[in-house]
């Protein structure tokens, strides 16, 4: 039988305030995880994500520049240790190089 969407918002909702395990209040209300599984996804769009949000107020924030490299691994072969203050022009130029290679 196929349930509309009220169906499912009484579930996911019934199954959030439970306390329960997806599994458990699948079984006690002859459900299958996957499709609660599934809505509860769903119905976590946009409109939860936004409800979540909470404004701040501005911070000054002071340049702290790392003393250490990020490292970061091409194409599986090479280490790249970008240190703070490095031009992004010469970044462009060795992943230039390194992607000819490939």
């Amino acid at each position: 039988m196929k349930h509309d969407r009220k169906f499912w918002i009484r579930h996911v909702e019934g199954w959030r305030t439970s306390g329960l395990s997806q599994s458990t209040y699948c079984r006690r209300h002859h459900l299958t995880k996957g499709t609660l599984g599934c809505w509860s996804s769903k119905l976590k769009g946009p409109q939860a994500a936004a409800a979540k949000l909470v404004e701040v107020g501005h911070a000054e924030v002071k340049d702290q520049r790392p003393s250490c490299p990020i490292e970061l691994v091409v194409l599986g072969r090479y280490l790249l240790r970008l240190w703070p203050g490095m031009e992004p022009g010469h970044m462009r130029d060795v992943l230039s190089v390194l992607e000819s290679r490939s």
